[in-house]
């Protein structure tokens, strides 16, 4: 990533308040999107989630239209696969192909993000805020990945997650499992899904520790600076 971003531009810490706000609509608005036009307003809050990853980092001109490129094709298949112009021999390989590429902005942005948070010695609110988006990126990570576990094997979880191509019992089930909350409704069957499920609860538990350790630590050398 490192190579696509604009020395020149003025560096200073990405700001993720907007991109903190809209990761929470769309968990507040998700009981509401079902069905086609459902899907296609879940799809979008994807695209623009991607879309403030990307436009935060400040990349290079090209780099920044090849991912805004890629992330429009994400979106625009998930409309096409939506409105039900896939046919069904192409609708597998759409699916993982969409999921492929959110994963990768997710994925990625996590990374991002947790680096900056790692090398900063000032704590502000935008640092708490950007831990809050780490935790909700974690979250939506794991949707795309029980998302294609499911596509692959229909009977990985004990309730099918993917209901008229609506994801809106997968969310749920990756934020209750990365809060540990644990209800049973809905669990892991195949030996996929379990190991998937093992891993987001085990993260659930340990960044908050680990993120607020770095809060303390950093507040900490602060206070030793400002006392010397």
């Amino acid at each position: 990533m490192t190579q696509f971003l604009d020395r020149s531009a003025h560096t200073q810490p990405p700001h993720y308040t907007q991109l903190l706000i809209v990761m929470v609509l769309r968990l507040l608005v998700t009981p509401l999107l079902q069905g086609g036009p459902g899907n296609i307003v879940a799809s979008f809050f994807f695209f623009y989630i991607i879309f403030l990853i990307v436009q935060s980092y400040r990349l290079r001109r090209t780099a920044f239209l090849l991912f805004v490129a890629i992330a429009t094709l994400g979106f625009g298949l998930d409309v096409v696969l939506a409105l039900g112009l896939i046919s069904v021999s192409a609708v597998t390989l759409t699916i993982l192909t969409i999921e492929l590429i959110y994963g990768l902005f997710f994925g990625s942005a996590t990374l991002l993000i947790l680096r900056d948070l790692w090398r900063t010695r000032l704590v502000t609110m935008d640092t708490v805020r950007g831990g809050i988006c780490v935790y909700l990126l974690l979250g939506y990570l794991w949707v795309v990945l029980y998302v294609a576990v499911e596509t692959f094997d229909p009977q990985a979880f004990s309730s099918p997650l993917l209901v008229d191509s609506a994801a809106t019992k997968v969310v749920y089930y990756s934020f209750v499992t990365l809060t540990t909350l644990g209800f049973g409704d809905i669990s892991p069957v195949s030996s996929m899904a379990s190991t998937l499920t093992i891993l987001e609860a085990l993260v659930g538990q340990l960044y908050p520790t680990i993120f607020i350790g770095l809060l303390v630590g950093s507040y900490l050398s602060n206070q030793n600076s400002a006392d010397d």
